[in-house]
């Protein structure tokens, strides 16, 4: 399935590391999985894909009742394949009132 879905020379960015490969990211995957604290991993949003870019957000799901939400966003390649993933833990705070203009 990575094969199918993220580039070979593909990227996973998180705030204190960067796992390159689908070599390295699926052992990420299966450290993560084999966690035996860890009761699950799913999506808990529609996964917003255009031509280049895709956004989603997921959930961990602990065997203790705790949570770890995150947003993931990233850059599809030519091919269709994931050449990056931006990976965000927990969710943004609210701003203090402020507003952002274009």
């Amino acid at each position: 399935m990575l094969e199918a879905c993220f580039a070979a020379d593909g990227r996973m960015v998180t705030r204190n590391r960067e796992i390159r490969g689908r070599t390295e990211l699926a052992a990420e995957m299966e450290r993560i999985l084999s966690d035996p604290d860890i009761a699950r991993v799913r999506l808990i949003s529609a996964v917003d894909a255009g031509r280049t870019t895709f956004r989603f957000r997921g959930v961990v799901e602990r065997r203790d009742g705790t949570r770890a939400e995150s947003f993931d966003a990233g850059e599809i390649d030519a091919d269709g394949r994931i050449a990056i993933l931006l990976t965000f833990a927990g969710p943004l705070a609210e701003a203090d009132g402020a507003s952002a203009s274009s």
